[in-house]
């Protein structure tokens, strides 16, 4: 976290912050695990917040390319399945609408591939809403590695301390932090007990407008 100070910029995680996914993404990795012998409890948990790359090179580094590529083909029919209407995290469309007309500048920052982002976006007629999209396609890092946050900033032309950052999974929000900006708890992942001590506020979902213009005030 940061000092206090005016924020000018807000910047969203994807999965867990503007979508509910989670299911999804639990049920799919969990099986992933399972069908290729990791013995890790809770694997989707674990992977929380990384992109497909690291997720890969980390867990499945002694995979075939075949197998490698088979659980990208999958992933990617998953993402691409999903109706992302259903599944939109309440407030959230509502509150981005108040950020543009209210002046300020947003972004998103996802581990999330391109092509997922383009379905999700378009989906929800936000494809010409956020004044800068960062996917996994844009970083050679991603999160917990600041990377995708300063990459946002920079091509916003803000400094770290006028950014809040909206985040769901403990890698996002430690990439945030490293990026040394106001870092605001979803708790669609993890408790808002948890989430406390990490963050500058915690907040369910996007519904209590008054409680998201003080987070920012």
């Amino acid at each position: 976290m940061t000092k206090k100070g005016k924020i000018t910029t807000v910047l969203f995680g994807l999965d867990g912050v503007v979508v509910d996914t989670e299911h999804f993404n639990d049920n799919f990795w969990n099986n992933v695990a399972i069908q290729n012998g990791l013995k890790i409890n809770n694997f989707a948990d674990i992977i929380k917040g990384m992109t497909l790359n690291s997720i890969i090179e980390l867990y499945f580094a002694i995979s075939s390319p075949d197998e490698k590529q088979a659980i990208r083909l999958a992933c990617s029919q998953m993402e691409q399945s999903i109706d992302y209407t259903k599944i939109v995290i309440p407030g959230v469309l509502d509150f981005i609408d108040f950020l543009k007309k209210s002046d300020y500048k947003i972004g998103l920052v996802t581990s999330s591939p391109a092509s997922k982002v383009k379905v999700v976006l378009e989906q929800l007629s936000l494809d010409s809403i956020f004044d800068t999209v960062i996917t996994s396609d844009s970083i050679k890092k991603g999160k917990p590695d600041p990377m995708g946050y300063v990459l946002a900033k920079n091509n916003l032309g803000v400094l770290s301390n006028e950014c809040a950052v909206f985040e769901d999974a403990f890698t996002g929000i430690k990439a945030a932090t490293y990026a040394f900006m106001r870092v605001i708890g979803v708790s669609t992942t993890l408790s808002a007990d948890f989430l406390k001590d990490y963050t500058y506020g915690v907040i369910p979902d996007f519904s209590d407008f008054e409680k998201l213009k003080s987070l920012l005030a």
